[in-house]
């Protein structure tokens, strides 16, 4: 798992302290938008790595 924390993670995070959601939940929502995270970057480097193959 990364060391940093994307801030609209942490800020989910905190809504969950606010609204008193107990560890599970925190733990489930921050595995879904970790993975979310994830996935998105992965699909952003394949992007500009095949950017130039057309040129």
């Amino acid at each position: 798992m990364s060391t940093q924390v994307h801030p609209t993670i942490r800020k989910c995070l905190q809504h969950l302290e606010i609204i008193e959601a107990n560890d599970k939940v925190k733990q489930i929502v921050y595995m879904y938008m970790e993975s979310l995270y994830k996935e998105l970057n992965a699909q952003k480097d394949e992007e500009s790595n095949n950017s130039g193959l057309y040129d």
